[in-house]
């Protein structure tokens, strides 16, 4: 792989929080918290790629090219950093959504995947779409709208607050799963697995040792999830 990975998915990163025409503080935020989780400074790079982001559009499929050899297992991991933050402001416009399912596909993400993967991060942050009639059709949306804003401050924010009622917690468990509440013990157990053969960090390793630490952070995730759907389906018999 010619590019760093870490350079390449902070720059689709940057393409995701453009994707709206704004950066809001909660977007710089997220990338802040993902320099704790193994992968070096993100947020340094995406302030260069933000600098690039505003004199020239990010081209997507070239960018994702310089991921071509990253496994599924991989591409699912990406996929849930770009999510994360998109979501991280709790508000998910069109025009990002289409950016990430744009990337889903150039990084041979299959759709059903994506789809999964947005759901349970979106729900991990009480995310919701939002209208954005500025969509375009077409194979590559534009990674960079006519204005980008960067906002460095808080005002107007609402604050993200994690649901705390246990209904909540199970619905989200739910989504993290891809399941729903009358899903049988069998169909559980399978999703379960496919979330633990998905984010094996050994698959993950072609991408750079580091990015093992976020492929075990979304293990451990499935497997709160899994705890808390079967605690649930015990007690209902």
């Amino acid at each position: 792989m010619d590019a760093d990975p870490r350079r390449l998915i902070a720059r689709l990163a940057v393409a995701v929080m453009v994707a709206d025409g704004q950066i809001t503080p909660s977007e710089y935020e997220a990338l802040e918290r993902l320099d704790g989780l193994g992968l070096g400074p993100l947020s340094d790079l995406a302030e260069d790629e933000i600098r690039n982001a505003t004199r020239q559009p990010i081209d997507l499929r070239a960018t994702c090219e310089g991921l071509a050899q990253a496994t599924p297992e991989a591409a699912a991991v990406i996929m849930s950093v770009l999510a994360e933050i998109a979501a991280s402001d709790r508000s998910v416009s069109r025009a990002e959504l289409e950016t990430l399912h744009t990337v889903a596909k150039l990084l041979g993400l299959n759709g059903s995947d994506a789809a999964h993967i947005l759901s349970a991060v979106m729900s991990e942050y009480g995310a919701t779409l939002c209208g954005d009639d500025s969509v375009r059709s077409g194979d590559l949306p534009p990674s960079r709208p006519e204005r980008v804003s960067v906002i460095r401050n808080g005002d107007g924010e609402a604050a993200a607050t994690a649901p705390a009622t246990e209904h909540a917690e199970l619905q989200h468990a739910y989504r993290v799963l891809g399941i729903d509440a009358a899903t049988s013990r069998a169909h559980l157990d399978a999703a379960y697995l496919g979330l633990v053969e998905r984010y094996n960090p050994v698959k993950v390793a072609g991408l750079g040792a580091e990015f093992a630490a976020l492929a075990v952070r979304k293990l451990v995730e499935a497997t709160a999830a899994f705890e808390t759907v079967l605690e649930a389906q015990l007690e209902t018999g």
